[in-house]
Parts: structure tokens; sequence; C-alpha cells
């Protein structure tokens, strides 16, 4: 299976156990959201994912959601149950179920608030308009029936706030996930490449190897979107977000259009939210899921991601064999149509020695130091088999998310000897035959490149 599977942690995926199983089943990558929880459960999270790669032998990637700029509800005890037409009050520091006062901790969104503006939530699942503002309080009708879950996100239909990208809570967030050797770092509510290199300034002030994903789900990440993926070291299509800021209508073509974005700059694009939603509370997809999923496979995107489904929902094991099952039906037959022309130098050296092995019907064998190189290999979608020597378990986390790669670690202190022993150690796990073609090649260097063609026999 060339496109990988990553699964968010949480309540009900939060054992060693279920780790091991979603591992088995084809989970590539383990991701921790910072919105829900706190460092008590997230290195109980952590330390899970870390026991199961050691027992496994397997890397396995390990990304941290920042909040970010989002806009939350506040903690409170259970949810609210409203009909159309219901009204409710959201305060910066009240609740109430008998008056439906929920709190939004908040100042600078509850004053910003207007008459007539469209609040949605719960992933498009809720609206409501803003009737009255007094103040430190916000009125507001349901325009449809709904559930008001705490910590909820929302947004206001065509209104950004003016908030900062990265908090203090994140700062803190961000010390902890440095601490635990985080491969990505997720950053909720992109704007702009400036906030990329925000967090690319804290990062070299923790001295944090972390890379980051620009999780794009606002108007401006739309409009500033080449920027923003130059600017990150992966992508993230958050469908869930965007569907509150966009009408659900234009997500189709808004994926699209990131994911073909963040190819051609050869950085890795990840689609996330409601991919199988239903199995929350089902053993099964629905139909609709698995076509959503099928397409999102054929569209050449890196990795699916699973949220609420393995973090929250009551079969998250089922979810991650389902979403391999529909993933190993899509790639059947099927070859990825990518524009492999142009880009910067390292992707078009990429495309040449892909191509090389294409012809030759050779399995393709890189070796990289930090994994720049083998981005852009994964970037045109290789058709051949496709190996990535690397010197570390930390480099081969961060590519092991990456469509097609196979991260090999060998421990080797310059690339020729890197690149032998990558292939004498596939040799030794049977991974080449007698009578296989092999493209070994290395990362692009300055002044002389080796590419070299070999058979065994």
């Amino acid at each position: 299976m060339n496109v990988k599977i990553i699964a968010s942690l949480g309540p009900s995926s939060r054992s060693y156990d279920i780790v091991k199983e979603m591992t088995l089943y084809g989970a590539s990558g383990f991701r921790i959201n910072f919105t829900h929880g706190d460092r008590e459960f997230w290195s109980q999270l952590v330390r899970a994912v870390r026991e199961v790669e050691k027992a496994l032998g397997k890397a396995l990637t390990l990304i941290t959601d920042l909040k970010g700029a989002s806009v939350r509800l506040g903690r409170f005890p259970e949810p609210l149950t409203l009909k159309a037409g219901d009204t409710i009050k959201f305060s910066i520091n009240k609740y109430s179920v008998q008056d439906k006062v929920v709190p939004l901790p908040n100042v600078k969104v509850v004053e910003s608030l207007e008459e007539g503006d469209t609040i949605v939530m719960d992933d498009g699942r809720v609206w409501l308009r803003v009737t009255k503002t007094r103040g430190s309080e916000v009125e507001a009708v349901a325009l449809t029936d709904a559930v008001i879950k705490p910590e909820k996100g929302l947004v206001v239909k065509d209104k950004e706030f003016d908030l900062p990208s990265i908090s203090d809570k994140d700062l803190r967030d961000l010390e902890f996930a440095c601490s635990v050797s985080a491969d990505y770092i997720g950053l909720s509510y992109v704007r702009n490449a400036h906030d990329i290199y925000a967090l690319k300034d804290h990062l070299r002030r923790l001295r944090c190897g972390a890379k980051i994903i620009a999780k794009v789900e606002t108007r401006s990440a739309v409009e500033n979107l080449n920027p923003i993926v130059e600017a990150s070291d992966a992508v993230l299509v958050a469908r869930g977000d965007l569907g509150m800021n966009f009408g659900l209508e234009e997500i189709p073509s808004l994926q699209t259009k990131i994911v073909n974005a963040s190819v051609r700059k050869g950085k890795p694009v990840i689609i996330a939210t409601q991919l199988l939603e239903s199995m929350i509370n089902n053993p099964i997809p629905t139909r609709a899921e698995v076509v959503d999923v099928h397409n999102a496979v054929r569209e050449g995107v890196d990795a699916l991601m699973l949220t609420g489904e393995t973090a929250a929902g009551k079969y998250p094991v089922e979810a991650v064999k389902w979403l391999k099952k529909i993933a190993l039906a899509a790639e059947s037959g099927w070859e990825p149509k990518i524009e492999r022309a142009g880009g910067p130098i390292k992707r078009r050296y990429a495309k040449g020695v892909t191509e090389l092995a294409e012809d030759l019907n050779a399995k393709l064998i890189i070796y990289s130091m930090k994994g720049n190189t083998v981005n852009f290999v994964s970037s045109v979608r290789p058709r051949i088999p496709f190996y990535a020597g690397v010197p570390d378990i930390r480099v081969a986390r961060s590519i092991n998310i990456l469509w097609g790669v196979v991260p090999v670690i060998v421990n080797a202190n310059d690339y020729m000897k890197g690149l032998e022993k990558t292939y004498e150690k596939l040799k030794g796990e049977g991974a080449i035959k007698f009578g296989d073609i092999s493209v070994l090649t290395y990362g692009l260097r300055e002044n002389e490149q080796l590419i070299k063609i070999m058979r065994l026999v």
C-alpha cells in the first residue's frame, strides 16, 4: 500500500494493545491533539506509541497538533441540546444548563461578534445566528437542531479574528512536544507563511528538530496557499474547518487545489476529517465514505488521517482496517497521474532517477541523511517499489508518512556506505531477489552524483 494511514489517539485508543493493533493493521503514524487532555494523558499516549515501535521494530511517526488561533468553547460538564429556533447565550465566563448559557472564554471574539453574524460549529453540523450582543454575553438562535459540546471549535462566516497564531498555551505545549521528540508539529488555523516562520523560530529556540504541518482550514490560508506550502514541511487538508469557512459544495475542488499545490512543491499532503465518520458509532463505513476515501487515494495524497474515528470512536481498530482495505482496492490497477515536470532541481533529479527505474522495471533505492531527497522522489509518485535508507530512527519516522516509501535504517557515516548497506539489508530481508534490477542513488550533491544500476545474479 502506497498511501499511509495516520490515526488520532484519544480515550478510545490510549492503550498499548489498541495502538499495537492499529499499527499491525496499517497505521504508520499517530496524532495527539493538544486541544484535548493534559500532559499526563499525552505522556501516556506517547509512551504507548514508542513502546509499540520498539516491540515491532517499525518506525512510527508521532504528530502533535497545537491549538493555534482556533476559537473554542470552554469546558462544561455536559452537552447542551437545542432545537431549531431555540435561543442560546455565549458568555465569557458563565455556564447554565437551565438558562442555556455556555462559556466562550475569549474576550476578543465575544466583543467582536455582531448581530446577524452566523456561527458554525461541529464540522458544519451546527448553525446559529447572533441576535443580541451585551458586552460579555452574546445571544444567538439555533438555525438547526444542535448539540453544543464542550471545547468544540467554532467559526464565524466571513469573519476572521486577529488572534495570535501561537498562544502561551501553544508555547507550553510545544515544549512538551519537543521533550518527547515529536516528529511533526501541526499548526492549526494557519493564515499566512509568517505563522509558519514564527513556529520555526520557536523550534530553533528550543533546538527542536520537529517538522511543521500547515493545517489549511481558513479563507486566508487558501488565499495564501502557495507561500504557506513553500514555508511548511507538510500540508494537511483540514476538511472539517474548511467546511465551516466555505460552502460544503466547494470542499472537493479546494481539496484538489491544496493537494496539487503541495505535490508540485514536493511537500507531503494529508487529508483529514470525516473519512469514516460513521464508524465512530458503527463497525462498517457507509458507501459514501468508501467512495470519498477511494477518490482521495486516487488524488495521490500521501496520507489519510483518522480523527474522531480512532480518538473517540467505538471501533478504532476496525476503522484502520477499513481504511487500509479501501486504500488497497483504490490502488489496485491504478497508476497515479501526477504532473512531474518543473519544480526545484531536487525534484527534477527525483523525476529523472524515478523514470530511469521505471523504464528498467527496477526497484529504486535511495540513501538520504535527512530525508529531503526522499520527499521529492515520493512527490513524483514512483510506479515501482521505492526504498529509502536512512541513518537513524528519527529520519525514518519523518519519512514514514510519505507516499510509497519504505524506510530502511542502516548505520552509516557517509552516502556510499549507506547505499551499500541499504542494498545488502534489503537483499538479506528478501526485498531484492535473484534477477531483480535496482537503481541506487543518494541525495543530490553539489560536486558529484552517483547512480548505480545493479542486477542480483
